[in-house]
């Protein structure tokens, strides 16, 4: 598991949202949320690269790098796994049109958990093949993998698949979505550790999720159709 970061020297110091401060992590799923330039991948690109894994894949038996700036990770040394969609676009978590192909997963009961467990087996068997021992606790390190994915494909990794992965792994994930401002206002027993890089940002995103929901609403289609947002 990594505990924390921190930059000590170098053009990370000079990122707002970075500096030098302490960036602290919990041992489920933590979220770096900030527009292109706050330093999302620069966060995730110094974890692999500490931790042998600056390639992309496991850090298992695999030198760490020379950093061009002093840092400080605080990792057990436990495996770590870094994929960045940017890098391995071709190697997706979920593929674009995989809701288009299982409409059930935009459905309730037993046949959409099935396949959300379907879909975690098939996620974990193509990604995560270290053989983890029991009391370890692996970390993956996730740069915008929903970056690809639709609103609606968007929804179920956020509600259902990251959090589910959050039991097993710890989670560090960079990216632009909204839902997990959304998932967080929904209910209070979302843990999830959203580390904002660009003060105010995620007032930013609500309200134009707001401006877009009230346009769909009043004319969208031409026609009003509700009076308030939802």
């Amino acid at each position: 598991m990594i505990s924390s970061l921190t930059f000590r020297t170098g053009y990370p110091t000079r990122i707002e949202g970075i500096r030098k401060q302490t960036i602290t992590f919990t041992d489920r799923l933590n979220i770096l949320l900030g527009p292109n330039g706050s330093g999302k991948s620069t966060i995730l690109r110094t974890l692999a690269q500490s931790t042998g894994c600056g390639n992309g894949g496991w850090s298992d038996n695999r030198d760490t790098w020379d950093l061009p700036y002093e840092v400080a990770v605080d990792w057990d040394g436990w495996p770590i796994f870094y994929h960045d969609c940017h890098t391995h676009s071709e190697q997706s978590f979920i593929a674009p049109d995989y809701l288009e192909n299982h409409q059930l997963l935009r459905s309730t009961g037993e046949k959409r958990i099935g396949l959300i467990n379907e879909l975690i087996d098939y996620i974990e068997n193509r990604f995560l093949t270290y053989k983890l021992k029991r009391h370890e606790r692996p970390t993956l390190l996730l740069d915008e993998v929903d970056n690809h994915v639709g609103f609606a494909g968007q929804s179920v990794m956020w509600h259902d698949i990251l959090p589910r992965l959050g039991k097993k792994y710890q989670l560090i994930v960079a990216t632009h979505s909204v839902f997990p401002l959304l998932l967080r206002k929904e209910s209070s027993l979302r843990t999830d550790n959203v580390i904002q890089l660009s003060q105010g940002y995620d007032n930013i995103c609500l309200e134009e999720l707001r401006r877009a929901i009230t346009f769909f609403n009043t004319e969208g289609d031409g026609n009003s159709r509700h009076d308030g947002v939802p």
